[in-house]
């Protein structure tokens, strides 16, 4: 039980590290962008901005270099026992890694929101929409085939 412990703690400051770094990687994300106009609307109107694609990459990479090399030199020594373990510690550590991609949006989505404003736009809104939902979506597919390495090890 302690060392199940051990485990889940590990990944819960690996997450909540790799919260930290998508946080700080969108709003890298945004260094750099260029002004496109203004919108109006019958409700609310804003201004457009698209990315700089030399730092939306650049967060990226950091994001997902973060990510792999957090879980090879820190993650994957600290959760070995991960196979020893039964199906329930197995499912808490995937329902850890659900919750942790859920905190990783809102942390995102607070960060942008900071950096462009409520009524501000990115364009265009595919990189937005990669990067608010395609890394935890990432974070949370990654964690789970971590399990399934380290359960069949």
């Amino acid at each position: 039980m302690k060392d199940d412990l051990k485990m889940f703690g590990a990944e819960a400051l690996y997450l909540s590290a790799s919260v930290i770094v998508a946080g700080l990687a969108s709003l890298l994300q945004t260094v750099g962008r260029t002004f496109e106009g203004r919108y109006s609307g019958f409700f609310m109107s804003g201004d457009e901005y698209s990315y700089s694609i030399l730092f939306y990459l650049l967060g990226m990479v950091i994001f997902v270099s973060f990510m792999v090399m957090g879980y090879r030199y820190f993650l994957r020594k600290r959760i070995s026992n991960l196979y020893r373990t039964g199906m329930s510690a197995k499912i808490f550590f995937a329902v850890i890694s659900a919750v942790f991609a859920i905190l990783m949006i809102v942390a995102i989505v607070i960060c942008l929101y900071l950096r462009v404003g409520m009524t501000d736009n990115m364009r265009p809104l595919w990189m937005e929409n990669t990067t608010i939902f395609g890394w935890p979506i990432f974070s949370l597919i990654f964690m789970i085939f971590v399990e399934l390495i380290e359960s069949n090890a």
